[in-house]
């Protein structure tokens, strides 16, 4: 039987990482916001994440089989020293373990922290609760709903493990402020109820770790781990799911 580890949202945290590669499992799995991203930001906040990437995550990916996306917090121009470490999976579908197909998609709807790379509109017509203070990136970027759509058809849902950084709008996965203000991506609600993958594997709401279904489809965050690994072992093919605190 094959067992993977979930994380998601280390934000660049060693001691996690260092915890969470130490751990024996036949794959490791993130979902996304790898990076360091201090809440008191300034300074070269790129360069401290290419430094990290460089001097560090790349030789900890490359160490054993780690498929991963990026996340809203992560810089793309971070990110290339990563290409051959490990296996990225952010708008690709690759064979997994078991049978399986693995696909990853690490954008959310945009945040009011500021719209980065991994940042876009929801579904047509939407708009976001609050406008973000500022745009840092400005590009055309079509919709998670689009996107998701690609995604759909490059391996079969039913024998397929999403990564996707957001959570399903309206879940246990996706509660803010005390449980009530859900933030999670419609798109992806639809895309899971539609596509009924027998897996979904989210991060991004830090405050909402946990499992929940939506029709067949077990859905799992992890939690965040910037400041202590929370992390998930799920054991193939019978999807059992045992969080390691």
């Amino acid at each position: 039987m094959a067992t993977l580890i979930l994380a998601s949202d280390l934000h660049g945290n060693r001691s996690a990482y260092d915890r969470l590669f130490a751990l024996e499992a036949d794959a490791i799995v993130l979902a996304g916001d790898l990076l360091p991203y201090p809440l008191k930001r300034g300074g070269d906040l790129l360069g401290l994440q290419t430094d990290f990437v460089k001097d560090y995550l790349a030789p900890k990916m490359a160490s054993r089989p780690c498929y991963w996306i990026p996340g809203n917090d992560d810089w793309e121009a971070a990110l290339p020293p990563l290409n051959g470490q490990g296996i990225p999976i952010h708008g690709l579908a690759v064979p997994f373990l078991d049978g399986f197909s693995i696909a990853g998609y690490g954008c959310v709807p945009v945040t009011p922290f500021g719209m980065k790379d991994f940042d876009r509109y929801d579904v047509e017509s939407w708009d976001p609760p609050q406008e973000p203070k500022q745009c840092l990136r400005s590009s055309s970027r079509g919709t998670i709903t689009a996107d998701l759509a690609r995604l759909g058809e490059l391996s079969d849902p039913a024998s397929t493990i999403y990564v996707i950084h957001s959570p399903p709008f309206a879940t246990a996965l996706d509660r803010l402020h005390g449980g009530i203000t859900p933030i999670g991506s419609r798109a992806v609600r639809t895309f899971i109820e539609q596509r009924r993958p027998p897996l979904s594997l989210h991060g991004h709401v830090h405050e909402s770790p946990g499992v929940d279904r939506l029709g067949r489809t077990l859905c799992v965050n992890p939690g965040d781990s910037m400041r202590r690994l929370q992390a998930v072992r799920i054991d193939l093919p019978d999807l059992k799911i045992t969080p390691l605190i």
